[in-house]
């Protein structure tokens, strides 16, 4: 018997080895199957997309923060208003102040011509006359100093926050005037090109110097101070340029949303995609913050050469930039994130059993919630059938929920991804699968066959037994045995 077993088990090894030949030999034989080519151009569409799109990202961010500085006058005063308050900036301004006032003032002529006029007085002594003479020089440094006294008050005073702010206002629809009107108002012409005045600061002094009962100060001409914004030749191209990056900064964001989103959508493995749009994300938007910390030293490198304050320009310099810098690093953390999501639909063993974790849990709870009685019908059918498509709505709603947050904060970025998972895991349970529920049936009756039947309460000698369904049969055929043996 052994003899035949072996024999017939040699046979059978030998048969399969024989099948084994003939298939490796039919799959060498076999052609090659072709790569689709379209699936080839779809990848390298992809990839396209996304490289362009993240080439815009920094982009995109300094030309949102452009417009919302040219269109919004709230926004350019919050942006600029805040650096008054700032030591540096306040010497800056003072010493700027002064500067104007002593190129339109000479103060030792102003004093020497009123000295003259004291003692071409008839009957003015002589020797008064020289006395009054050696008083010239410390009387027109006295008045310069006092007027450099009113101005410093003036600047560090709270009160100057508001001349600053309705300054910074003016000058703002100064520059629009100019970039969408006929350049009437507050904007100029001169032999130097289009400018705005900024003579509110020397006018607020000379004020409050008249009130304090200084009459010299009368004596202090108005000043009209121009900052020049562009030639008067090319007010033209000032408008043009105002009205491009007005329109850049709104639709060269969606242009990038766009790219990322065709990018991803017509690869061939989206989780790849989804990887890449989140390093490009990261990585554009970091390089931008990286640029501005840079450009901070930069600044204090080019005060020096204008022969301007160091500390002051960096200050103004953070000023402008803190909200672009902002955005930009707000951006980076979100770029990781989406990587990361990426990375969770990958192919890769750890993501896969990531994925598999979450699922068993989803279908835990769906159990869980099938055997207390929830059914979600035909809508938790729609759900599964179209899970794709309902987790896609969701990214899309999620996107356009931060761009209208713009700009963004670390708490928008945490409120917008906290909501989109919270309402991706809710759909996710009310999903009706039907091998779950029937699962949750089987179980169901399960538990319901251990429930204690009345029908198998037997009394046997006035001893009430209760026994299960199962063992009823079991129980009515031993009383039966004992009633027969009483009798």
């Amino acid at each position: 018997m052994s003899d035949i077993d072996s024999a017939d088990a040699q046979a059978l090894t030998a048969r399969i080895r024989e099948l084994e030949s003939e298939n490796a030999r039919l799959a060498a034989d076999a052609p090659a199957k072709p790569r689709p080519t379209g699936s080839r151009w779809r990848a390298i569409v992809s990839a396209i997309c996304i490289v362009v799109a993240a080439i815009l990202v920094p982009v995109s961010i300094v030309s949102a923060w452009a417009r919302v500085q040219l269109v919004e006058e709230d926004a350019f005063v919050a942006t600029l208003a805040p650096l008054v308050d700032d030591a540096a900036v306040q010497s800056m301004i003072i010493d700027e102040t002064m500067e104007a006032v002593n190129a339109k003032v000479d103060f030792h002529e102003l004093t020497a011509n009123v000295f003259d006029g004291i003692t071409s007085i008839d009957g003015f002594p002589p020797r008064a006359a020289q006395a009054l003479g050696l008083l010239q020089a410390p009387a027109a440094d006295g008045l310069e100093n006092l007027v450099n006294e009113a101005v410093t008050r003036v600047v560090r005073s709270d009160a100057f926050s508001d001349v600053w702010a309705t300054a910074t206002r003016a000058a703002h629809r100064a520059l629009t005037t100019a970039a969408t009107s006929d350049g009437g108002g507050l904007v100029v012409r001169t032999d130097e090109g289009v400018g705005i005045q900024l003579g509110a600061i020397v006018d607020n002094v000379k004020q409050r110097l008249v009130d304090r009962g200084v009459s010299a100060a009368q004596l202090i001409p108005e000043i009209d101070r121009v900052v020049i914004i562009g030639e008067g030749d090319n007010l033209a191209a000032i408008r043009t340029a105002y009205a491009l990056a007005t329109t850049l900064g709104w639709w060269l964001p969606v242009i990038t949303l766009v790219l990322f989103g065709l990018g991803i959508a017509i690869a061939r493995r989206r989780s790849v995609a989804v990887l890449g749009t989140g390093l490009a994300i990261a990585i554009g938007a970091g390089a931008l913050a990286v640029t501005l910390s840079i450009g901070d030293t930069a600044v204090g490198i080019v005060a020096g050469d204008l022969s301007l304050s160091p500390s002051a320009l960096n200050v103004i310099y953070d000023q402008l930039v803190a909200s672009m810098a902002q955005t930009a690093v707000v951006l980076s953390v979100l770029g990781v994130f989406v990587a990361l999501l990426g990375w969770a639909m990958g192919r890769s063993a750890a993501a896969e059993g990531a994925r598999g974790a979450v699922r068993g849990l989803n279908s835990s709870a769906r159990r869980q919630l099938a055997s207390r009685g929830l059914d979600t019908g035909g809508f938790g059918g729609w759900l599964a059938r179209h899970k794709v498509l309902v987790r896609t709505a969701i990214a899309v709603l999620a996107v356009l929920w931060l761009f209208a947050l713009r700009p963004l904060s670390f708490g928008d970025i945490v409120l917008v991804i906290v909501v989109a998972f919270v309402v991706a895991w809710i759909l996710e349970l009310l999903q009706r699968r039907a091998e779950e529920h029937a699962e949750a049936e089987a179980e169901a009756e399960v538990e319901a066959s251990e429930i204690i039947d009345p029908d198998a309460i037997v009394v046997v000698d006035e001893v009430v037994v209760v026994e299960t369904a199962d063992a009823a049969t079991t129980g009515a055929a031993a009383s039966t045995s004992k009633k027969g043996a009483k009798g």
